[in-house]
């Protein structure tokens, strides 16, 4: 049997999935390339918090698969994966369709993780999705419309928590109580010292209230039920609250048993599964042998992504395949309206600058070119003078 009559198959297209299948394309035109999503749209999700804001368009966040793929060769299909087997290498779908692949790259990235708290997922709201942005400007809508001052609690001072906190104080500061609510003893625990550092500057700034070393125990309609380090429990009362407290692997689920490491599919440096080489696994469900603590960025995404169409392309070719190496190329912050933090290569910069490099920086990536000019164009409409400060 010709192998070539099997597509590679790409599961998830995110950061990882596409970066994977525009590499390989690039360097193998003729290969069969599969990409399946069980979803319409691309998200750039760092940038839906300027959505939020009203700072860009949500066009600019979210396209259409079929427009990214669109004259590319690459063939993209909207299911959703429900099983695999890596005995037989095939997939089941749904609508009962079964499809056998040559080579398979899963990048199925990740999904809120309640940590089984009661509570989280009936009364919380979220912030990975174009849903999830509708449903809490709603949310936020109606509670506003009652003339009270509300108190919106975000539980996780990550990234995402400090950015909507920001984001939130700096639209709706006459009519919100913003307090971040976090398990650890500093905010953006795991981020770099710089951005820790103007994160702190700007909570402060804006009076946002600031509960470390602070545990969710329940959340419940009207408060949520906390207990601090010395496991004192007390009650706190909230109108809304939004949940940026963690993610957890996307995992699909497989027919054989297969090797993980906190609920990250294990593979070699290679990113591959080590008893079953045709199969890479890249991006949030990924735990690299020897390499576990990358974090769970688009950054690391991408470079999976890239690296994984590099070692198919090697692997068709029959050449040796390459080890992956994550290249830290720094890190950006929103940090309000206009506003922003980089630290990373040598550079160490905040405020309105810090927010137009980080603008064009993401523009830059945007899976289709002609969205990036376009959205470029929009931003250079917008702005009278890229170095003057708000």
């Amino acid at each position: 049997m010709n192998s070539r009559k099997k597509p590679i198959v790409i599961v998830g297209s995110g950061f990882a999935g596409i970066n994977s299948a525009f590499t390989l394309k690039k360097l193998n035109p003729t290969i069969p390339i599969l990409v399946i999503d069980s979803q319409s749209k691309f998200i750039f999700k760092p940038l839906l918090y300027e959505v939020l804001s009203r700072e860009i368009k949500e066009w600019e966040v979210a396209a259409e698969f079929k427009e990214i793929f669109a004259n590319s060769g690459i063939t993209f299909l909207r299911n959703k994966l429900r099983s695999i087997n890596l005995e037989k290498e095939s997939l089941e779908l749904e609508n009962n369709l079964t499809l056998n692949y040559q080579y398979l790259v899963l990048s199925t990235g990740s999904i809120n993780n309640n940590y089984l708290i009661p509570g989280v997922d009936k009364y919380c709201y979220f912030f990975n999705t174009l849903n999830d942005l509708n449903n809490l400007q709603i949310a936020l809508q109606e509670s506003l419309d009652s003339g009270n001052v509300q108190d919106l609690s975000i539980v996780g001072a990550g990234p995402s928590g400090v950015e909507l906190a920001c984001k939130l104080y700096d639209l709706y500061s006459k009519k919100l109580n913003i307090t971040l609510i976090e398990s650890s003893k500093q905010v953006l625990n795991k981020c770099k010292f710089f951005n820790r550092e103007e994160a702190e500057k700007a909570i402060k700034d804006r009076n946002i209230s600031l509960l470390l070393n602070t545990i969710v125990d329940e959340i419940h309609e009207n408060h949520i039920l906390l207990k601090d380090s010395q496991h004192k429990k007390n009650e706190f009362k909230h109108d809304l609250v939004i949940w940026t407290a963690g993610i957890k692997p996307n995992l699909p689920t497989f027919e054989q048993e297969i090797e993980t490491n906190n609920q990250k599919i294990v593979t070699n440096q290679k990113l591959q599964i080590e008893s079953y080489e045709n199969v890479f696994v890249i991006g949030d469900i990924s735990s690299i042998r020897d390499m576990e603590n990358l974090p769970s960025t688009a950054q690391n995404a991408m470079q999976q992504g890239v690296h994984v169409g590099i070692n198919l392309d090697l692997l068709l070719k029959g050449k040796d395949l390459i080890d992956y190496q994550f290249r830290d190329n720094g890190e950006m912050i929103s940090l309000g309206k206009g506003k922003a933090s980089i630290s990373g290569l040598g550079l160490t910069l905040s405020g309105s600058l810090a927010f137009e490099i980080r603008r064009l920086v993401y523009a830059s990536k945007m899976p289709i070119v002609q969205n990036s000019l376009k959205s470029v164009a929009s931003w250079l409409i917008n702005k009278n003078n890229i170095f003057r400060e708000n």
